[in-house]
């Protein structure tokens, strides 16, 4: 069978490949790429806590000759090995990456991310308010977009009212236009505007002297690696990792999630009925709503996966969103089930490189629903409305609307 990631298929239905692949190459070899991607779940899994065979950074998967492409991504890459510092946390391995993880750890923690709770809820209950009066919502520019942010913004350290322009370069790091390979020319300028943006950002710390901050910026402004502190360049990347990491997933799941609860009424009722089920309802929704197509790794050391030989140097794709709906792992995977209670899933990835932002996401996504379904316990969503993202890398949506009677928001409805 035939496999690429920026085939066209790929951004509009990807499931019956997935389906494929599980089925017929497993671990199959992208002759393009001289890369192997991974489909099934235990595979994907196991990889990503196998440091011995796999490390980043992975293949760039890079398309055409843009050398401008070349160049955005130049400071993001990862460094000789004679270098202390190697790239982005996202880019980095043991022990490099273990020490810049524990610098931030204590940010990320459930302890950590909940004490945003209350000012979160605010905000939630905030941009409710104004959305019922008019009987309709977008769920990710008017709600969950706008908390996500906020959130990024809180735990970063940056200006929160810079939160839309953030927003806004992030949207576009990820548009593509139908037709063209990669990255098209505004997303690569959004990037370099997001990279001009952190330097700026740190600049201003660094003269104001405030290093002793509760936030990811002063955590990196104290942090050093094999004794050396970050310098800007480095910086701005390990910045640009966590504004779109905290930014642009979440949204599209929570987005993804408000649909499947429009399908599934009686779903929905459920969680309306006992908000205690929304946080275990969550598992099933990241799982099932899943917006990252693949991350990539590179193998380090020679092994053999499922009759296969995998060549040190050679590049993985670890295809997550097969991994999700993987027949081995899950019952009837296709089928959206809030009392699933899956024992693991793939969402928030594995082992080394777990999303460092899952807590995070777990609260506000709790929030938002636990807030909006007490407000707003029956909506539609006109499906002829929604804006579907369509890349290589992220799928999901861009726009969500929702209707539902008009009314004035009570506080404290949830």
């Amino acid at each position: 069978m035939q496999y690429d990631p920026f085939d066209p298929v790929m951004r509009t239905d990807p499931f019956p490949v997935y389906a494929q692949l599980r089925r017929d190459s497993p671990v199959h070899y992208v002759e393009r790429w001289d890369s192997w991607a991974l489909s099934l779940f235990e595979d994907v899994w196991n990889a990503g806590q196998d440091n011995d065979h796999f490390m980043q950074p992975g293949p760039s998967l890079m398309v055409g000759d843009d050398t401008t492409t070349d160049a955005a991504f130049e400071s993001l890459a990862d460094t000789p090995d004679d270098e202390p510092i190697r790239g982005t946390i996202f880019m980095m391995n043991p022990p490099h990456h273990t020490e810049v993880r524990k610098a931030l750890a204590r940010l990320f923690t459930p302890k950590g991310v909940g004490r945003l709770e209350s000012e979160l809820r605010l905000r939630v209950r905030e941009l409710l308010a104004e959305a019922l009066p008019t009987g309709r919502m977008d769920a990710i520019g008017d709600f969950a977009g706008q908390i996500s942010v906020a959130v990024a913004c809180a735990i970063i350290g940056l200006p929160a009212e810079d939160g839309p322009l953030l927003s806004g370069i992030v949207t576009r790091n990820f548009a593509r236009e139908p037709g063209v390979e990669g990255m098209p020319p505004d997303a690569i300028a959004a990037m370099v505007e997001l990279h001009e943006y952190l330097h700026a950002a740190i600049a201003e710390r660094r003269r104001s002297g405030r290093t002793d901050t509760e936030d990811a910026l002063g955590a990196f402004l104290r942090a050093s690696v094999d004794g050396r502190p970050f310098d800007d360049q480095e910086l701005a990347g390990q910045l640009m990792t966590l504004v779109v990491g905290g930014t642009e997933t979440l949204p599209k799941v929570f987005a993804g999630g408000v649909l499947q609860l429009a399908r599934h009424p009686d779903q929905r009722a459920a969680l309306v009925s006992d908000p205690t089920r929304i946080k275990p309802a969550f598992e099933e929704i990241a799982r099932y709503e899943m917006p990252t197509q693949f991350l990539t790794r590179s193998v380090k050391q020679d092994i053999e996966l499922r009759g296969e030989k995998l060549r040190a140097g050679q590049g993985v794709l670890l295809l997550y969103r097969s991994a999700n709906r993987d027949e081995r792992e899950f019952v009837e995977p296709d089928r959206f089930d809030i009392a699933r209670g899956p024992s693991r899933i793939l969402s928030f990835g594995h082992g080394t490189h777990v999303c460092l932002g899952q807590h995070a996401a777990r609260l506000e996504a709790r929030i938002m629903y636990e807030e909006l379904l007490a407000a707003v316990p029956e909506y539609e969503v006109p499906e002829e409305t929604v804006v579907r993202a369509h890349s290589e890398f992220v799928d999901g949506y861009l726009a969500m609307p929702i209707v539902f009677e008009p009314r004035e928001f009570e506080a404290g409805s949830a």
